[in-house]
């Protein structure tokens, strides 16, 4: 541990969490909590500065029974709720690469779906604040085991209070999938992303932790959401339960992908899905399966040209991959929209 929070980000860190000044020792102050005591320099530039906030850092992660990387970090990151994910693993073991990019995948596209959804929430914000609101928030990956702490930042620039309402909107969807019996509750994208956190063949059991930024106090206590063994197991079954297998599909956004092998033309859509009228979230990635060859050289042309399109027709859900087989006049460009 190179570097340390400031000894005002300290303080505030300790007030928020329940230490109170007990009394002082050769110009430092006596934090406690329980039956554990801090000491806390003054700053400046003594010589044992940095041993002092070392053992002060360490101190505070016995009492707290976290590491004391994570505690210091969120001392030094007072305005940024952190959302910690761990997935249980026997002793040693490691998830294989696919289960690892699934869940890294599943993080972001939770943060996007929540962060979406949260524009009804706080003034001030417009389609662009989710994403950069994901770029703003940071990653680090755990201490033991397999898992990855996001820290959100409360605040957008324009739209106060943002990432606390995209957190807050996590935390609600989270113990709705927990609690309900398939995904209307909690939403299919948050649903289908919360199943790719139980990592190997979605078979194991994991836990979400919640913890709010010291620098905008919530009615929220920290909350841990344990999502049992067979979580991730069950979602492929409801998953199917929740989209009709004769869903209308609705795709607008730019063409990233042709593909033309003799009768077979594939077109690959990058935008917001909607079935039946209903929106599925994030931008994902939609297979488009045209029938003629008229309908597939506009979409080169609008690839070409980097154009919005809108495509319509039968919806085709595989598993976790949704697709639209172009209905007659279902293939529109958008003209003068540039992606």
């Amino acid at each position: 541990m190179t570097a340390f929070p400031r000894v005002e980000q300290i303080v505030g860190y300790l007030t928020a969490k329940g230490w109170k000044i007990t009394g002082h020792w050769r110009g430092a102050d006596v934090w406690t909590r329980h039956e554990f005591d801090v000491l806390l320099p003054p700053g400046g530039g003594t010589a044992d500065t940095a041993s002092r906030m070392r053992d002060l850092i360490i101190c505070v992660a016995d009492a707290e029974e976290r590491s004391p990387r994570s505690v210091a970090r969120e001392m030094a990151l007072p305005e940024s709720d952190v959302v910690s994910y761990r997935v249980a693993l026997p002793e040693f073991a490691a998830v294989s690469l696919g289960a690892g990019l699934r869940a890294v995948r599943a993080v972001r596209d939770l943060i996007t779906t929540c962060a979406r959804a949260a524009i009804d929430d706080v003034p001030g914000t417009d389609s662009r604040t989710p994403g950069r609101l994901v770029e703003r928030t940071s990653v680090s990956t755990a201490d033991e085991g397999f898992g990855l702490d996001l820290l959100i930042p409360v605040h957008h620039e324009t739209a106060p209070h943002f990432g606390r309402a995209t957190t807050t909107r996590l935390l609600r969807a989270s113990n709705a999938a927990l609690a309900a019996d398939g995904p209307d509750a909690a939403g299919l994208d948050v649903f289908s992303a919360l199943a790719d956190l139980a990592g190997e063949r979605r078979g194991s059991p994991f836990d979400l932790v919640f913890r709010w930024a010291t620098a905008l106090p919530t009615e929220w206590a920290e909350t841990s959401l344990h999502f049992p063994r067979d979580f991730g197991a069950d979602v492929s079954a409801s998953r199917s339960k929740a989209v009709p297998a004769a869903a209308r599909g609705i795709v607008q956004g730019r063409v990233t992908r042709l593909a033309h092998d003799g009768p077979r033309r594939v077109v690959t859509v990058r935008g917001a899905l909607l079935l039946d009228g209903r929106p599925i979230g994030r931008e994902r990635a939609v297979r488009v399966r045209v029938e003629d060859q008229q309908t597939y050289l506009a979409a080169v042309e609008a690839h070409a040209a980097e154009l919005l399109v809108r495509v319509e027709g039968g919806a085709e859900i595989t598993g976790a991959k949704y697709g639209i087989v172009v209905e007659p006049g279902g293939f529109t460009v958008v003209d003068g929209e540039r992606g």
